[in-house]
């Protein structure tokens, strides 16, 4: 779910991978993966990205 969510919020700013890597400091490649669901992010940057997004946190991760 948090994949999937990522991506529709990422879409719906026009923001690239990359440009969403540099908004949290990220190694370029961290948002891709998280897209592709070879990783997620840790609890403390999932608050940080529903935060940006103002969304909640159970939106996000899909609890």
């Amino acid at each position: 779910m948090f994949a999937q969510k990522i991506r529709e919020l990422r879409q719906a700013r026009n923001l690239s991978e990359a440009a969403l890597d540099e908004i949290f400091g990220l190694m370029r490649g961290t948002v891709a993966n998280w897209e592709h669901g070879f990783s997620v992010p840790d609890e403390e940057l999932i608050d940080d990205i529903a935060a940006y997004f103002k969304v909640s946190r159970a939106e996000l991760v899909g609890a």
